[in-house]
């Protein structure tokens, strides 16, 4: 490789996690107030009647199914009325979904469902979220280069998902990690540091990502890596392989490389992300 990787960027659920982890969020706030007699731990599959906000929220099942039916509902829409001719014509649509993403978290909010946890319980579930194999391994070797040498290298993670004390209590083992380099939504927390049951929107789309990424530092005399699993990260991983301005080589440029691989494993084996 020409230029080695100075700013490696992340996605984190089902890219470094083995599932989608905002779940987990939901089942520590539901078990809490169930634990403490606020609220019965419900399991079956429950729509509200009307839209009167109780005591008690709804089933989290009610919030993972509406959310997916109205994002199906809208990319047929967008799809009718919308031909996609272009890539940019996609990122359009991904744009779109923006939409959907605030009805989905007004509804959350109004119910306050994610109220009353604790950063420090938000911590410790994050630890016992399972990652995919080779990943911890993969992020600690690059990261032990930032650390223990002179060489200019940074590492961030770029997420949707909405609790930063969580993705940090999940890459605790990661030498230098700290909160500023979680790049994600977040959940708002009163004076004793419990959830209010609002969420701090900072990345809700694909181009939200694009444009967070477009913005930080990459060393002089080396590139961008970015790695991703779903449509929110593809523009993203277009622009990864970007070149510091200072370089020879200019960022009009076009020097992107797009690799698929399966594991975390091929890319440590593939030596990318080597000095």
């Amino acid at each position: 490789m020409l230029h080695p990787v100075g700013l490696l960027v992340s996605d984190f659920d089902e890219t470094i996690t083995q599932h989608d982890s905002i779940c987990e969020i939901a089942k520590l706030a539901y078990e809490k107030r169930a634990r403490q007699g606020e609220c019965p731990l419900l399991n079956e599959k429950l729509a509200p009647d009307n839209n009167d906000v109780g005591e008690c929220p709804p089933p989290w099942s009610y919030f993972v199914e509406k959310y997916f039916r109205d994002r199906k509902e809208h990319i047929k829409f967008w799809n009718e009325t919308h031909p996609e001719r272009t890539l940019q014509d996609h990122y359009e649509m991904l744009e779109s979904l923006r939409e959907v993403e605030k009805k989905s978290l007004n509804r959350v909010e109004k119910y306050q469902c994610l109220s009353g946890m604790h950063c420090d319980e938000l911590f410790e579930t994050g630890e016992r979220i399972p990652k995919r194999d080779g990943a911890t391994e993969v992020l600690k070797s690059f990261l032990l280069e930032c650390v223990n040498s002179n060489i200019s290298r940074y590492f961030y993670i770029l997420s949707t998902n909405w609790s930063r004390d969580m993705l940090l209590g999940s890459l605790k083992d990661l030498v230098g990690i700290k909160r500023e380099h979680i790049l994600s939504n977040d959940l708002v927390f009163d004076g004793t540091d419990c959830t209010t049951g609002k969420v701090q929107r900072n990345v809700l789309s694909a181009l939200d990502k694009l444009s967070i990424f477009s913005k930080l530092k990459v060393p002089r005399g080396t590139i961008s890596a970015y790695i991703g699993d779903s449509d929110t990260d593809l523009p993203c991983l277009r622009l990864a392989g970007k070149i510091d301005t200072n370089d020879l080589i200019t960022t009009n440029k076009r020097n992107s490389k797009l690799f698929r691989v399966q594991s975390w494993r091929e890319i440590s084996d593939s030596g990318l992300l080597d000095w």
